[in-house]
């Protein structure tokens, strides 16, 4: 029989042991190979997403500059493959016009975000349907586009919102503005200005559709002036209304359209020539010379067709 000296048993059990410690342990190749989940897939890495380090600020602590710049940021690593297309075709053109009426992006910008020529994006602009323009690469590239912003949790700035706390904060902070009411929107004030012809909505017009709808995406970029309310200076211009005040699709509509005449039927057309007017008139401003091109053209007619949009012969 074979002994075993007391130092020598201890130590072999010592061994056993370190080694049943050290099993239980992975190798640090297995490690890295543990995949993460799915879900960490759409969360912006890196240095680009600085969407993960702006929700560790306060929003009301960013400047208006900063809440744009990291709205429009390069999102292309948040991957959206496999995604259904959650918006229709309107949805996605309302939210194109709403981030270029609020210049928080160029146009030519947003093209080259989306990757799509600037004459494919005016196309499925100028249509209304609610999936017309289903089949454009426009509609998929932005809806990913904003999908994409979504998944990283910003939401588009509200420009005019900003611009009316802002100016209302400087206002409240003047001297006595604390005791004096700031008015919302600086207007040019058109209530004494009278066209022949608006007791009977008969102004004559002498503007093309394009051109009116050049002057509504000029104006609508005013601080603090909304939609809504805009919708309502355009109605106090009728005299004999066939309906109630307009809405925000009604102009949506109109502006969405593309030609000379297209939208000439539409009141918002009428009613938006008769606003432009008296305020041009209020300012002081001379006639464009568009506009006296239209009166040569349609003085004698009684002013611009207002009746055939082109659909019908």
């Amino acid at each position: 029989m074979v002994k075993i000296k007391p130092g020598a048993a201890r130590q072999a059990l010592q061994d056993a042991s370190s080694r049943a410690n050290q099993a239980t342990v992975p190798p640090a190749a297995d490690a890295k190979a543990v995949e993460k989940p799915a879900t960490t897939e759409a969360t912006p890495a890196g240095p680009k997403a600085s969407a993960t380090t702006t929700s560790k600020k306060r929003k009301s602590e960013m400047s208006l500059d900063d809440e744009i710049a990291t709205y429009k940021q390069d999102l292309s690593h948040i991957n959206t493959e496999g995604l259904p297309i959650d918006l229709t075709c309107n949805q996605v053109r309302s939210r194109i016009n709403k981030l270029l009426d609020n210049n928080i992006m160029k146009k030519g910008e947003f093209c080259d975000a989306i990757n799509i020529n600037p004459t494919s994006v005016n196309t499925f602009l100028s249509k209304s349907g609610t999936m017309d323009g289903s089949g454009s690469w426009v509609y998929n590239n932005a809806w990913r586009w904003f999908k994409q912003r979504e998944l990283a949790g910003l939401k588009m700035p509200d420009v005019k919102k900003r611009q009316k706390t802002q100016s209302t904060a400087a206002a409240a902070g003047s001297r006595g503005a604390s005791k004096a009411k700031a008015p919302p929107v600086s207007m040019t004030d058109i209530s004494k200005i009278y066209l022949p012809g608006e007791e009977t909505d008969s102004v004559p017009v002498y503007d093309s559709c394009d051109e009116i709808r050049r002057k509504i995406n000029a104006h609508l970029k005013t601080p603090g002036l909304t939609t809504a309310q805009f919708c309502r200076d355009l109605y106090a211009q009728l005299h004999q209304p066939k309906g109630k005040c307009f809405q925000s699709k009604q102009l949506s509509d109109f502006r969405g359209k593309k030609g000379a005449n297209a939208g000439c039927t539409s009141p918002i057309f009428y009613a938006a020539y008769v606003y432009f007017e008296k305020k041009r008139i209020a300012e002081g401003k001379p006639k464009s010379q568009h506009r006296l091109t239209m009166e040569s053209i349609w003085a004698e007619k009684g002013g611009f067709d207002r009746e055939h949009d082109g659909r019908h012969a």
